[in-house]
Parts: structure tokens; sequence; C-alpha cells
């Protein structure tokens, strides 16, 4: 049986019915629900008329329709940025062998579960008029002013999205391509077929399926970008739809109009969700990979770089380190400092972290151990149950058929369509019409933190679920083992190193997630994020940096326990 093919063994099974009924439940509950109660207000009236006015309002709005179209253009040439530059990257990462090649792969993984407000931080300390790289080429070339004027621009937007995409599309594109089969490049060659030509007639089209899943996920999230155009973009000249969305409802406080708009935001993403579900299929139904042989015949057969690649791997990897480290580390370095008068230069100093935690007398004192607190127990919250209903809904894709299968992943990815700001948003009316209390909003701030980490951890442990051999299952049956036996006893220590990746995923999600959290909460729940972007705001740009350097620090502790119990049960394998 073909490795990733439905269990049909299991397809007659009610064990797998019934472990689905919770995270089904969960679903409706956490997504459905809200989105309903959003698309109410969309079209239905005040005097509870079903009707489509608001939305031909909007897709005839200029005003609207110039945001839609300065939305989709920036998406597009922020994806077109990424991918173009991942692709270099991706070569180098899967066809040779060299040092350090890990750590480029590590490297890749940090951007991707960076919240939007560290990358603003990050932006500002590091490119902007007074941070480090001005200051740097000031000193280097004796200048007057800063050379650079990046900030608050719609070069600071690409640069922004190209800061989260280019590892990311780097690292998808590279992980399929070391996994194709040499054998078709060896027959081109023996046919005199050199370089460009193979890589233009073989390799291209077998990676086409990864360099468009890779790009519409690069779309997906610069689409759906929403703190880097707020704070970066540097005016209404930047709105795109998610700005407009949260200025409808917050600022103008018309849910209904902000309800309008996510409809249309909706549709156009869930058009790119179905193209990136149906990509992943054909990814994961490629008849090539079910050979393990011909994997390990290419990981083996790896080349060592030449001269010229060793230096486009050195420039690459330089230029990759600074661009992805340079902005973390400026924050670390501007929480240590602090001028000692108003006038003088900035020196090391721990004022910042003293106020942080309470040594001397600040307003921030308060504010940051309540938010450290809030969003640990939040993110805390937010893993388990987003592991729970992901490891369900894997179980179930690979028990059902083709048709069903793909109906059902695009139920379960469906999410993806639907930006947090828009999930915070349904989440905001409930709330306003309950008239919450504290205790409801941080019920609520965990739904919509489940509800946003969810497919992200789906797509962490249904790959590896995929891949499991079905004869592993009925070799346990034929043994006596019954099926739910089977999936505690095999299935799930099979994907345990899955799910500790997926569960830190959504921990470190949960303790970064800014828009539906700024939708959503108001003066008595606030998360670390929420206090970042109001210090950002008054401009008080230390006091952010130290509070950003523990969120750096709580990411490192988070995935340095995950890799510890990943390896540990490697250790136990080989033992």
């Amino acid at each position: 049986m073909k490795q990733g093919a439905p269990r049909s063994v299991y397809q007659h099974s009610s064990f797998y019915s019934l472990i689905g009924l919770p995270g089904l439940l969960i679903l409706i509950v956490l997504f459905i629900i809200p989105l309903a109660i959003l698309l109410f207000n969309a079209f239905v009236d005040d005097a509870g008329t079903v009707t489509f006015q608001r939305i031909t309002s909007i897709v005839t709005n200029p005003y609207i329709i110039r945001i839609l179209a300065f939305t989709l253009f920036q998406a597009f040439l922020s994806t077109f940025v990424s991918v173009l530059v991942a692709l270099p990257g991706a070569y180098l990462t899967s066809n040779f062998e060299f040092k350090g090649k890990r750590l480029i792969k590590s490297l890749c993984m940090v951007p991707f579960v960076l919240p939007s407000i560290l990358v603003v931080l990050g932006f500002v300390i590091f490119y902007g008029n007074s941070g480090m790289v001005n200051r740097m080429l000031i000193q280097l070339f004796d200048l007057n002013e800063p050379p650079l004027h990046i900030l608050y621009s719609f070069k600071a937007i690409i640069m922004a999205h190209a800061f989260y995409n280019i590892p990311i599309a780097m690292g998808l594109i590279s992980s399929y391509w070391e996994r194709l089969p040499v054998s078709a490049n060896q027959a081109a060659s023996t046919l005199g077929a050199r370089g460009f030509t193979t890589f233009r007639t073989i390799t291209l089209p077998r990676l086409t399926p990864a360099i468009i899943s890779a790009s519409t996920l690069v779309f997906l999230f610069c689409y759906s970008s929403f703190a880097i155009i707020l704070v970066l973009g540097g005016g209404p000249q930047f709105t795109t739809m998610e700005v407009e969305i949260y200025r409808e409802a917050r600022i103008m406080l018309d849910t209904n109009a902000a309800a309008a708009l996510s409809v249309v935001s909706i549709v156009i993403a869930l058009c790119f969700v179905a193209v990136y579900s149906y990509m992943q299929n054909i990814m994961s139904n490629q008849e090539e990979f079910t050979s393990p042989l011909s994997t390990r015949k290419r990981m083996m057969g790896l080349r060592k770089p030449t001269f010229a690649a060793v230096f486009l791997i050195i420039v690459y990897s330089m230029l990759l380190a600074i661009f992805v480290l340079g902005p973390m580390i400026a924050i670390v370095v501007r929480s240590f400092q602090a001028p000692l008068t108003r006038t003088s230069q900035m020196e090391f100093s721990l004022k910042w972290y003293r106020q942080l935690f309470g040594f001397s007398q600040s307003f921030l004192f308060t504010s940051a151990i309540t938010a450290i607190l809030y969003s640990t127990a939040i993110a805390f919250v937010t893993a388990l149950v987003s592991l729970i209903t992901s490891t369900i809904t894997s179980a179930i894709l690979c028990s059902l058929k083709q048709r069903g299968r793909l109906l059902t992943e695009l139920l379960a990815m469906m999410p993806m369509a639907v930006s947090s700001v828009i999930i915070g948003l349904g989440y905001h009316i409930i709330s306003s019409r309950l008239y919450g209390s504290t205790s409801w909003k941080m019920i609520a701030l965990v739904m919509a933190h489940v509800v946003i980490a969810s497919p992200l951890v789906l797509r962490t442990i249904l790959p590896t679920y995929r891949s499991i051999l079905p004869t592993y299952m009925q070799a346990s049956m034929t043994l006596g083992a019954t099926v739910s036996k089977t999936f505690r006893k095999i299935e799930i220590p099979l994907l345990r190193s899955a799910m500790v990746t997926g569960a830190s995923f959504a921990f470190a999600i949960s303790m970064g997630e800014l828009n539906a959290t700024l939708v959503l909460s108001d003066s008595h729940v606030i998360t670390i994020p929420i206090v970042m972007y109001r210090l950002i705001g008054s401009y008080n740009y230390n006091a952010a940096c130290a509070l950003g350097s523990v969120l750096i620090l709580f990411y490192i502790i988070i995935f340095f326990i995950a890799e510890s119990i990943k390896r540990k049960k490697i250790c136990l394998k080989v033992l």
C-alpha cells in the first residue's frame, strides 16, 4: 500500500468517528459560530432583513477598491521578492553538503514563529533613522545625517514581509527539492543535457508544486498582514483590508461595515487556501516519495560545493544571518542601553529590566508582570487544545477516502482563509453583545488563539501522520490489538516529535499574537504584544526592547525544551 494512502482497514471503524466528534464540536464552537455571527452582521440589516446592500456598497466603493488593490499588490510583490530570493538558498541547501547547513535550516525557522510586534520593533531599532545600521554607516563614512530612510514607507512593508517569508519559502522549497530523486537528472545528463537545461526541463517542472505551494502560503501571510502595515506603513496611503477592518470596528465603531469588509477578504483568501491545499495533496501523493530508498540515495549523493558554490554559500549565509538575526540582536542590545541624561549617549544599563521586574517604582512594572502572566497562561492552554484537536483531525484525514479527505482538509484549513483580525472581530461582536467580563475576555482570547494556531499545528502533524506506513497498524491488529489501542500504542509514539514541534509552535504563536488580541482586548486584559504595541506607540523603545527580549527568551526556552524532548526520544530509540 502506498505511503500516505488512506488506511482502508480503518474506514469502517467507529473509533475515528468517535474521536472526531470533539474536534468537530470545537471547530463549530470556536470558529463557525463567531464566523456565522460575523456574516449575520454583514448580510442582515437593522430591521432583520437579509440584504446584500453592505457588500455591494463595499465592492463599488472607490476607496475600498483602492485599498483592496493595494492589499493584493503588496502581497503579490512581497511574495515575488520572497520566493525569488529564497530559490538560490533552496538550491544550495538541497544540492550540496557543507558545514553549517543545519544551522542555516534552523535559521529558516526563526521568522516563522516570531510575532509581528517583534518584527516591527526590530525594524525600528535596526533600520530606523537612529537605528543600528544608520549609526554604523554614519561612523564608518563620517556622515552628517542617516543615509537610509526605510521606515514608514512601502519599502519597509516589503522588507518586513521578506524578513518573514524568505526563510520560510526557502525551507519549504528546499525540503521538497532535496527529496527529488536524481535518476531523471542523471538520464538527462547521459543524453547530453547540462546545467540550466537540466534544471529548466527536468527539475523545475517537478519543483513547480512546491514553488506554488510556498508562494501561496507566503501570499496568505502577506495578504493578512496587520501590525507591519499598521506601524511600518506610516500612513493611510498604505492601508490594507485588515487595517481598514480594524479601523471600522474599533475606531469608527461600525461592526457592520467591518463584517462586510471581512466577507470580501475571506472570499479572496479562501481561493488561495484552496490552491495551497490542492498543491499540498499533489506533493504528498507524488509516487516518487513512496520510495525511501530513492530519497536516501539522493541524500548520500549530495555534491561537495565547488569554489563558486562555496563563495555563494558564504555570501548568502552572511546576508541571511544579518537580515534575520540583525533586528532581533538589535532589540536585545538596545534593551541594555540607557542615556544617563537626556542629551548623553547610550550606555550599558539595567534600568529597563529593573523597571520591568519592579526593582524601581514605574508604571511599567504592573502592566509588564501582568502581561507576562496572562500571555503564559493563554499560550499554555492554546498549545494543549490545539495539539489535541490537530492530532485527532490528522487521524480523521488519514482514514478518509480521497474525495472526503480533500473536503475535510479544506474545512480544517479554513481558519487560514480568515485572518486573525477577522477572528478577533467575531469574538469582539459576541463580547459586545454579552457585555463580557474580564473572565469572558480571557476565555475569548484563548478560543481565538486556538483557531489561529490549530491550522499550523495541523500542517506540522499531518505530513508525519501520512508518512506512517499502514503496515505498522496492520501488523498491530494482526497481533490482536484494537484500533484504539493501535492508535495509542503505535501511531501516537510515532507522532511524538511532530506533536512536540506543533505544541511549541502553538505556544509561540499565542505568546506573540497581536492582531486578534488588539481587536478583542480591553484595558483589563493585556498580553506582552499589547504592552509592547503601546510602548512603541508612545516611543518608549527601550522599555519595549526589554519586554521584547523577555519574549525572545520565552521562545528560546520553549524550543530548547522541545528539541530536548525530541533528542531524548531519539536516544531512547537508539538504546
